[in-house]
């Protein structure tokens, strides 16, 4: 905020409706100022390094003052701080940390509200809207860590926004991990000129500061980034230190096929031992179809005229994970749909989803796999209408294909349509859109929401409407 911060009680939407009208009135709009100023240039942080982070808290209620400020999850700085943060972003990544923000510039406007907000007793606390604050110019950050492995955001000294004496930068209580990642992170964000408050570990001010006139620009004005471009591939990525995850059953007789499949995956032995000539030989032939285990469904399997296996670029099958939870859902109810809310939620904690990226939904399914019926719902053979498990829904797949442009979805289930789809919607979504489908992916659960770089490769099979595949992720360390 720019100050300690006490908390303000809750103010309903009417009574705050009056104040801010009130406001209005009182001051129309932000200080003038004299002097000369640079020109104002804010940069939408993603758009120089989308895997920073966003859990803007004043896009939502878990604020102090209970209620969103701002219409849109997006955080923006003056391009030279912008700048620096993307680097101070990538140096942490050599520690295994990644910067999330939850606040950058901030509409006067929003400081006036903060101010209306707020009683008399506490006013020491906010910004003097008469003034404006650095937030304003463009100029302050507020930032924490996450960890690049697990993609949770780390535990400090204090909560953000927390208005007691753990907030202090030189707080020497609690834990003392705590402490040395809140002097990690300070650390990096001197390195680069920003300046910590003195009474929050999460504020930085950026050092030309005082260059920069306040701006009252609201979000909705300031353009959105294609983050379709190749910088959002992790650029602390190091394939020498990655972990990589194996996301690929392997095929064998517990295979899990669709139920009215005509065969299953058969392994034939051609040969195994010594030759003639003495050495050890191993051959066999295999037949599948093309749809069970981890495979790839390509736009062709339900649009006509689209893309075979071997078409799709191999481009669009290599790219920025974004991984959409929704464990807690589909264990309270196994036909459970991703919504555009549940896409949308995570848009709020991580920012807005890039074209091209390739979203993994996450269920929690795979802890069933190879058991068909826990897995299917059903293991009756050549029977398809009591199928039961979670997948992607119509609303979620319209928002993430058409508007969002993913690249690539995928589930850790059977079917990117859920287990009692008769239509196949969201099938018929992706492939009229040229989108590839991932079924039967595995191990979700060690993939982070954001960070992880994944690489989906399917047998090229001229024609082909899928396919086995093998799928990997490569997680910066």
């Amino acid at each position: 905020m720019g100050a300690p911060k006490a908390a303000v009680p809750f103010v309903s939407l009417l009574a705050a409706s009056f104040v801010l009208a009130a406001s209005v009135l009182a001051q129309p709009g932000p200080p003038a100022e004299s002097g000369s100023f640079r020109a104002p240039d804010l940069v939408e942080l993603i758009s120089l390094d989308p895997t920073i982070r966003l859990d803007v808290r004043y896009a939502t209620p878990d604020n102090f003052v209970k209620r969103a400020v701002y219409a849109e999850a997006r955080a923006f700085l003056q391009r030279p701080a912008a700048e620096a943060l993307a680097r101070v972003h990538r140096e942490l990544g050599k520690k295994g940390y990644g910067i999330v923000v939850f606040d950058g510039y901030r509409p006067w406007s929003v400081t006036k509200v903060f101010w209306d907000l707020t009683p008399e007793s506490d006013k020491d606390f906010v910004a003097d809207p008469k003034t404006g604050s650095r937030h304003n110019r463009g100029c302050a950050v507020d930032v924490s860590l996450f960890e690049l492995s697990t993609g949770k955001v780390v535990e400090m000294p204090s909560a953000y926004d927390e208005p007691t004496a753990r907030s202090y930068p030189t707080f020497e209580g609690g834990e003392k991990a705590a402490r040395e990642r809140r002097d990690v992170l300070r650390k990096a964000m001197e390195k680069e000129s920003f300046f910590v408050l003195p009474w929050e570990w999460w504020h930085f001010d950026y050092k030309d500061w005082a260059s920069y006139p306040i701006q009252n620009v609201a979000f909705s004005e300031i353009p959105r980034v294609d983050a379709s471009r190749v910088a959002y591939l992790p650029q602390t990525l190091d394939l020498a230190s990655a972990r990589i995850v194996d996301l690929t059953y392997a095929f064998d007789e517990r295979t899990i096929y669709w139920p009215n499949a005509k065969t299953s995956f058969v392994k034939q032995r051609d040969f195994y031992g010594k030759t003639e000539g003495g050495w050890f030989y191993s051959s066999n032939t295999i037949c599948t179809p093309e749809h069970g285990g981890t495979h790839f469904d390509a736009p062709i399997h339900f649009s006509e005229g689209k893309e075979s296996t071997a078409d799709v670029p191999v481009g669009q099958l290599i790219g920025a994970a974004v991984v959409i939870d929704v464990t807690a859902q589909a264990a309270k109810d196994r036909d459970y749909r991703l919504t555009a809310d549940d896409v949308k939620a995570w848009e709020a904690r991580n920012g807005r989803i890039p074209k091209g990226a390739i979203v993994l939904l996450r269920t929690g399914w795979g802890s069933r796999y190879p058991d068909r019926k826990s897995y299917l719902g059903d293991d009756t053979p050549g029977k398809t209408t009591d199928l039961h498990f979670p997948s992607f829904g119509k609303e979620a797949a319209i928002l993430l294909i058409r508007e969002r442009r993913a690249g690539v979805i995928g589930v850790d289930t059977a079917s990117i349509d859920h287990g009692p789809s008769a239509d196949f919607v969201v099938h018929q979504i992706a492939g009229a859109a040229s989108v590839a489908g991932l079924e039967n992916v595995a191990r979700l659960e060690e993939l982070p929401e954001t960070g992880a770089f994944v690489v989906a490769l399917p047998m090229k099979i001229a024609g082909g409407s899928g396919g086995p595949l093998r799928v990997v992720a490569l997680i910066p360390r």
